[in-house]
């Protein structure tokens, strides 16, 4: 195919390259030329950055879809029944289907890998099991190993979606509480899994220190594993075992992360015995929406009841959890 191309020599293609690749004029469907001397870097806008600009013909490159779901030949009644998104840990893809959709999931995992690159492994995810929070996953395309290295926020962590439970779609949550901890604050993350909460805080924020309890071991080594990886052992506790034996170990805290939903709730009278005057609850609970305003009049009354004074309760849907559920958080103050 033709195209307006520009001529570069080799020594500066890159330099080139990196400066057309900023003012989006660089083709990607077509393949970049070269000979003995110059590149030719085919362009869908002129622009003048110095070089002679020729027209010639280039190799057209397969553009691949971006969507899996263009790769998959299905009847109208399963394609409206196809995720729009799933969670991608590293290299490991978490996906969830219907019923419906379940006899055709080796064929969704192949597509799935197909269209993201970083992606060997495609589960399916049947939920969350047990006190220990590990999502109920089958390998539906790739390798067996699940153990992987993800980013966030500029950290690195371990993770292992099959052994521990694991959202990236919390990221920005988990930023919003970061960015409220002041200097010097003592936290307390009841349910810190790997530690995406704790570990931001540690390392973006100035707390005396952020106490971190998991009851699962897996969780609770990749912990000390994430700890140790991005440099926060100085301002970071780590526990293993259960919060009722545990947190009479721990001094009064400022503030008190729960994210553990569904059972949350059931951990308030310790949150209330160790949180400080003036301090914060972040709790998470899954419901409908027609359940919200019950839930705070619920969260309200149990503080009351175990002896302290709510000054103030926000709310927000953090994200949908599934087409009548949402995943909401609540910021507690105590007086």
């Amino acid at each position: 195919m033709e195209s307006i191309a520009v001529v570069v020599p080799k020594k500066k293609a890159e330099q080139l390259r990196k400066k057309l690749m900023e003012k989006g004029a660089l083709r990607t469907d077509l393949q970049v030329g070269s000979d003995s001397k110059n590149v030719y870097f085919p362009i869908k806008i002129n622009v003048d950055l110095g070089y002679e600009l020729v027209t010639r013909s280039f190799r057209e490159l397969k553009q691949l879809p971006t969507d899996y779901r263009d790769l998959l030949d299905m009847p109208d009644e399963l394609e409206t029944l196809l995720p729009s998104s799933l969670d991608i840990i590293g290299h490991v893809a978490i996906v969830r289907l219907s019923d419906e959709l379940r006899k055709h999931r080796k064929k969704i995992g192949r597509a799935i890998a197909k269209v993201n690159k970083p992606v060997k492994t495609v589960c399916l995810d049947s939920g969350v099991r047990g006190e220990e929070r590990t999502r109920d996953l089958e390998i539906i395309y790739g390798s067996s190993d699940t153990l992987t290295s993800y980013r966030e926020h500029g950290l690195v962590f371990s993770v292992d979606p099959r052994t521990m439970f694991f959202s990236p779609r919390l990221a920005t949550e988990r930023k919003l509480v970061a960015d409220q901890v002041r200097n010097g604050e003592r936290v307390f993350d009841m349910f810190a899994g790997v530690g995406p909460f704790t570990i931001l805080i540690a390392k973006t924020h100035s707390p005396e220190m952020v106490y971190a309890c998991d009851i699962n071991e897996v969780a609770f080594q990749l912990l000390k594993e994430n700890i140790e990886l991005n440099k926060v052992t100085e301002v970071v506790k780590p526990f293993l075992g259960d919060v009722r034996e545990i947190y009479s170990e721990i001094p009064p805290v400022h503030r008190i992360i729960m994210n553990l939903p569904h059972s949350a709730f059931d951990f308030l009278d310790i949150a209330c015995e160790m949180l400080l005057d003036g301090g914060i609850i972040h709790l998470y609970d899954i419901m409908a929406e027609d359940e919200l305003e019950d839930r705070i009049d619920a969260i309200s009354c149990k503080i009351s009841e175990l002896g302290r004074s709510v000054e103030n309760i926000d709310s927000r849907m953090v994200k949908s959890y599934s087409p009548t559920l949402r995943y909401y958080g609540f910021d507690i103050s105590l007086k």
